[in-house]
């Protein structure tokens, strides 16, 4: 992947060391979610991202609640063409993250 396809996200200085954790979980629910689909367990898809969506504005990514709040829905409707969609939108997304601490107020140009 070239330097210019990375999304550099900032992240609070004192959350900064919490994050990579984070996004290792959400690597791990892509995982889950894909094996989860292909058993069509929509409960198992609606939990998983119902946490994404509560956690990711908390650790200063919006895209990974608003991912969630979309799979949520998508795993109420059981619409598996859309959630096959989101959760490579998701990995795709995750990919492109680079974290760079900051020391001010907030997290800023996140998304």
């Amino acid at each position: 992947m070239a330097r210019s396809d990375k999304l550099v996200i900032t992240v609070d200085a004192q959350i900064a060391a919490l994050v990579p954790r984070f996004l290792a979980n959400r690597a791990a629910d892509v995982d889950r979610i894909r094996t989860a689909l292909a058993a069509g367990d929509f409960e198992a898809i609606r939990a998983a991202a119902h946490g994404m969506k509560g956690s990711g504005g908390g650790y200063g990514f919006p895209e990974i609640s608003r991912l969630g709040a979309a799979m949520e829905e998508g795993a109420r409707q059981r619409d598996a063409a859309a959630l096959d969609t989101l959760v490579a939108s998701l990995e795709t997304y995750l990919a492109r993250v680079e974290i760079r601490p900051c020391d001010g107020q907030g997290a800023t140009g996140n998304g």
